[in-house]
């Protein structure tokens, strides 16, 4: 009894393996990686079966070329689909050199001069009892993988990647075929043939990337007689690209294992039981670095002189759906004075605190929604007359800003400043004493209203602010700087 129920175990394994094996190799109608040699000529080394031909007669016929003949290759049915893929090398440079590998339903053939009955330059792909010739170069040692479907479309690919797809018109009736190849005057070497009925997948069409908060979402088109897609990622748009998932099924897939401030670039390959298609199009998608948001300080000139004014913007930058601020910011009241403000269409100033020299607050608030803050916007204008030289900073210290469903303060950091330097005019005083006093202002009254050039230029420097008239902004200006003058005592 055991020994029986070991027999029969044995036989069912056997039938088992061989089932199992041959459901494997089903889809594999011939496989020959040349390790021995299937034609009546030539040799195999390594590997590769070659053949040599040094004849140089230009006859229209078989004769006069060398021809190895593999007879009853394979069977074809013309109700199924086919992958037909060989790695052959054609060396033909002589005179009247040409070389043909033919396949039955795909020949893949080389000649120098004219074109025979027997050969065309190209790829040669069966329509019905004729034949349909794609023009291309085909020396060199080169793999080629023809999809020819029982639909009647084919597709030719070159070293992995497509380089051509038509139709035929019509299907030769399903038959054995002999497989063949032809050399005249040059070599011809074969690494391996494999034709399969079941063909590989084409690449997947129309891949796109799209971001969404820290996902990239990839979408394809399906690829014919895929069972499953593998998606690769890169950093550079010209790679190299790295396999990030594998044996997906559906023809999605979502990337969760990105960084913000990062561009990457995505393909996707189709697989099936027969093999991997060539990469899909290339995908990508950029991930905007956080917006951190910010209150700026922007002062346009680098540089004034004493007396000359200038214009501190107030901007807000990289914020959302924002209505509402309340900042404050402070600056040095020996070197600049605080003239005003000038306000923003579309934001009004409904707080302005200046009560401390060197301290200002404002409270501000958009007209609208159409006045919403999304993008870099100024939403006032401080006005600042330099009183004195020196490097003078408008310092924005806190701010608070608010959409319209909370509030929420900037961080210190974030919140900026800006630095003008302010520079002593060309002359100190207007009589030049060195000093400014009493005499000053009454000789700037003197030339009240006349212009810098009408003015004693040999003796006096009237025109304080350098605008070429005399005026009440250089009477205004030696005031302040008599006030500055701890060398002046009024009065005593």
């Amino acid at each position: 009894m055991r020994m029986k129920f070991a027999l029969g175990l044995l036989c069912t394994l056997l039938l088992s393996m061989t089932f199992a094996f041959n459901t494997a190799s089903a889809k594999s109608v011939l496989r020959h990686e040349m390790d021995t040699n299937p034609f009546n000529r030539g040799t195999v080394s390594n590997g590769i079966w070659s053949d040599t031909n040094s004849d140089t007669s230009s006859t229209a016929s078989y004769t006069g070329a060398n021809t190895a003949v593999w007879n009853n290759a394979w069977a074809y049915d013309n109700t199924k689909d086919y992958e037909l893929v060989a790695k052959y090398n054609i060396i033909a440079t002589g005179a009247n050199s040409a070389a043909q590998l033919d396949l039955g339903l795909v020949k893949i053939g080389y000649i120098r001069t004219d074109t025979k009955d027997w050969l065309i330059k190209g790829i040669s792909i069966r329509d019905g009892n004729s034949w349909q010739n794609i023009s291309m170069d085909t020396t060199g040692n080169h793999e080629w993988r023809v999809s020819y479907q029982a639909d009647k479309n084919f597709i030719i690919y070159k070293d992995g990647t497509e380089v051509y797809r038509n139709k035929i018109s019509s299907l030769i009736p399903s038959k054995t075929f002999l497989i063949d190849n032809i050399v005249r005057n040059s070599t011809a070497s074969i690494d391996y043939i494999y034709i399969n009925d079941v063909i590989a997948p084409v690449a997947p069409m129309n891949l796109k990337a799209t971001a969404k908060d820290t996902t990239a979402l990839l979408t394809w088109d399906a690829s014919n007689v895929a069972t499953n897609y593998t998606v690769s990622r890169s950093v550079y748009a010209e790679g190299p690209f790295e396999q990030i998932a594998q044996n997906i099924k559906e023809t999605t897939f979502n990337d969760t294992a990105v960084k913000a401030g990062n561009t990457y670039y995505y393909t996707v390959k189709a697989i099936n039981e027969s093999g991997t298609s060539p990469a899909s199009n290339i995908a990508s998608v950029t991930f905007e670095a956080p917006r951190i948001p910010l209150l700026d300080v922007i002062i346009a000139p680098e540089t004034i002189k004493v007396g000359e004014t200038f214009t501190a913007d107030i901007a807000l930058k990289n914020v959302q759906d924002i209505y509402a601020e309340d900042f404050s910011l402070s600056y040095d009241p020996t070197l600049v004075q605080y003239v005003g403000y000038e306000a923003v269409t579309g934001y009004k100033v409904y707080n302005e605190t200046k009560d401390t020299p060197g301290a200002l607050r404002f409270i501000i608030a958009s007209q609208g929604k159409s006045f919403v803050i999304n993008s870099d916007t100024t939403i006032v204008k401080l006005k600042f007359k330099a009183i004195a030289a020196g490097s003078a900073k408008i310092d924005a210290l806190k701010a608070r800003v608010a959409d319209t469903t909370k509030e929420y303060d900037l961080e210190t950091a974030n919140v900026l400043e800006d630095t003008i330097l302010i520079e002593k005019p060309r002359f100190l005083d207007v009589d030049r004493s060195g000093q400014y006093t009493l005499l000053d202002l009454s000789l700037d009254a003197f030339y009240f209203g006349m212009n810098a050039a009408d003015t004693n230029k040999d003796l006096h420097d009237a025109d304080q602010t350098e605008d070429d008239k005399v005026g009440d902004d250089d009477l205004t200006y030696i005031v302040d700087q008599i006030l500055q003058n701890k060398e002046y005592a009024p009065n005593k």
